[in-house]
Formats: C-alpha cells, sequence, structure tokens
C-alpha cells in the first residue's frame, strides 16, 4: 500500500508538471521587425552553419560568430554567408572554458536591446526572426532573460533513444509553464542552445565570467541567475527552432559524458542522480500501470520536443540510458579522461 501510494505521488506529479508545460510554455507567435542581433560561439563548425547563418541573415539580423580556434576553416564559412567574425586564439585564458570565454567575448559586443546566444547546431526556421521579435517585444520588463526547448531532430541509429531520457527529466520535474505564467518562483535553469539576454542585463552581470571555469555552463548560469533573483521564462521554441546535437548514437553518448556529472552538486551527485534516474525508469516492474502513466508522461513531454512518437513507449530504456550515462561521466570525470572538441575538461 505504501508503494503504490509513493508511486502514485511520484507519477502523479510528473503527469501534472508536464501537462503544465505542454499547455502553459509560451511560443513565439506574431511578427515584428528584428530587433535581436545573433551571438554563435564556434569551434569546427564549418558544416553546420549553412543551416544556421543564412536564414538570419536573410530576415536582417546582425550575426556574430566567434571562431574558437577552428581548424576546419568555421571563420571563412561563417563570413561567406554574411556573418560578422571574431577570431578567437588557440589557447585559452587560464580558469577558461570554451564556450563560456566565447560568450564572454560575444557578449562585450552587445549593441542591441535583446542579445541571443544560439548553439552553432540550432537551426532557425523562415519565420524565426520575426516572431521571436514580437515574442521579445512583448516580455513584461521584468523578464530580463528567455530560453528554451528547441524541436529536438533525431540523429542517426539509437540516438533518439539514448537522448530521450534528457528532455523527460526536464520537462515532467520541473514546472516552466507555471512559473512562466504566474511569475512566482525560479526554475534556475537555463538551455544553452538558445537564451536571449536584454543588453542591459548581460553587460551588468557579466554573466558568462561567473561560469567560467564549468563544464555545464548553461545550467550553472541558471542557478546564478536564481540566485540573483534575475526572472527567466522558458518558452516552448520547437515551432520556430530545431536542434540537432548530434549525428550518431557515438557522438551523443561522448557528448553527454562530459557534462552530466554536473546536473546534482556535489562530490558524488552524479551517484544520486543515477540513483534517481534508475529508479523512475525501473519501478514500473512493481506495478504495470506505471509503465502507461510513463507512457502518458512521455507523449506530453514529445509535444513539446517533437522527438520521433515511438519513444514514448521506450522511456524506461532511456532514462536507464540516462542512469548509465550519469555513472560514466562521474567515473570518467574523477579518472580524468572526458575530452570535447580536442579539450580536455578535468
Amino acid at each position: 500500500m505504501v508503494v503504490a501510494v509513493a508511486l502514485g505521488l511520484v507519477y502523479g506529479w510528473t503527469l501534472l508538471v508536464a501537462l503544465t508545460n505542454a499547455l502553459f510554455m509560451r511560443r513565439p507567435r506574431g511578427s515584428a521587425p528584428c530587433n535581436f542581433q545573433v551571438m554563435v560561439p564556434a569551434r569546427n563548425e564549418a558544416e553546420r552553419l549553412p543551416l544556421l547563418v543564412p536564414p538570419l541573415v536573410a530576415a536582417g539580423c546582425l550575426v556574430t560568430v566567434y571562431d574558437d580556434g577552428s581548424t576546419d576553416g568555421t571563420g571563412d564559412v561563417a563570413a561567406a554567408l554574411g556573418a560578422r567574425v571574431i577570431k578567437g586564439a588557440d589557447q585559452l585564458p587560464e580558469g577558461w572554458r570554451g564556450k563560456p570565454h566565447a560568450c564572454h567575448r560575444l557578449a562585450s559586443e552587445a549593441a542591441e536591446e535583446w542579445v541571443v546566444f544560439l548553439d552553432a547546431d540550432t537551426r532557425p526556421s523562415p519565420e524565426f526572426v520575426e516572431r521571436l521579435s514580437r515574442f521579445l517585444a512583448d516580455r513584461p520588463t521584468e523578464v530580463h532573460v528567455v530560453t528554451g526547448f528547441p524541436r529536438m531532430l533525431p540523429g542517426a541509429g539509437w540516438e533518439p533513444l539514448y537522448l530521450f531520457w534528457v528532455p523527460w527529466i526536464l520537462l515532467a520535474t520541473n514546472p516552466f509553464g507555471l512559473v512562466a505564467r504566474t511569475g512566482r518562483g525560479h526554475n534556475m535553469f537555463l538551455n544553452g542552445q538558445f537564451t536571449a539576454w536584454r543588453r542591459s542585463a548581460v553587460l551588468e552581470l557579466q554573466p558568462f565570467g561567473q561560469v567560467k571555469d564549468q563544464v555545464l555552463d548553461d545550467v550553472m548560469l541558471g542557478r546564478f541567475l536564481a540566485r540573483k533573483g534575475v526572472r527567466v521564462e522558458v518558452a516552448n521554441l520547437s515551432g520556430v527552432l530545431s536542434v540537432k546535437m548530434y549525428d550518431t548514437f557515438h557522438d551523443a553518448v561522448q557528448g553527454m559524458r562530459k557534462n552530466t556529472a554536473d546536473v546534482v552538486p556535489g562530490r558524488f551527485g552524479f551517484i544520486v542522480f543515477s540513483i534517481v534516474l534508475a529508479g523512475l525508469g525501473g519501478v514500473w516492474i512493481l506495478n504495470p500501470w506505471v509503465f502507461f502513466a510513463g507512457v502518458l508522461v512521455s507523449l506530453l513531454v514529445n509535444s513539446v520536443v517533437k522527438m520521433p512518437w515511438w519513444l514514448a513507449l521506450a522511456w524506461p530504456v532511456s532514462l536507464a540510458c540516462g542512469a548509465w550515462t550519469s555513472i560514466s561521466s562521474g567515473v570518467s570525470r574523477r579518472r580524468g579522461t572526458v575530452t570535447w572538441k580536442g579539450r580536455p575538461l578535468s
């Protein structure tokens, strides 16, 4: 009886959170002239930039790409596509990680009312600029930062099954929609794939310098903004922005191993996180009804990120993958064997 009640409470909560996120997270609609500039930190992204830069330039946006020591001609490609390019040095300054340093340099170039940071693997729709401009223009003055969830394009093979645990754990446990609608509380979250900052906030807070040595810099930025009491709105961006994080299963594993150990703070936080993921994904064995509750949660999560529909039936496998990734990430970090794009992350 106690177990049944506990399972009901846990999965009732995840179902409620996923439902409110599907219903209440705002979506960019309408149109307005471009009122923001775009900043792109890039390291060896020559193949991805042609899917990102042209729609932005065509819509009249100023796009600045920070070429972070690339060896594949990223800067030349960006310039040919119409972006302004800032060349970074091959060596990072002492104490800095690559992406925070790139974003810090880009932030110093802020000139428009809003500054939008996009990862190089994002893909804006033709309506992205006009809809986002309307969305940003409509934000209350107390909202200084906007982030959100793009549509997650699947990679090859088992990549989507492996990666589905990421949006599942975020959208089924964090009430982004309720926080956005009520203006109360803070999700302590940013998605580094897309963030929009009021120019005044990014210049005053110097946020990227606050997380300069962090691997999971976007999540740490979310926690920093919560401590500062800076209001962040999390939006559903799947109608105007897509992201293809990884092309293959192998790339996804390597990418997620680099930072999953940092999700829960503390020396052994990755063990706690692994236990939570394994428990959420495995308790349906005790009660088959939990499996169907998980399917409903997964469908609601997928209504935001729009991954393949069949993942809703395989959610326990994906959560198990997340638990394994957390353990693997923690062990690799402690051994000092984690690298990303040629740079050690120890």
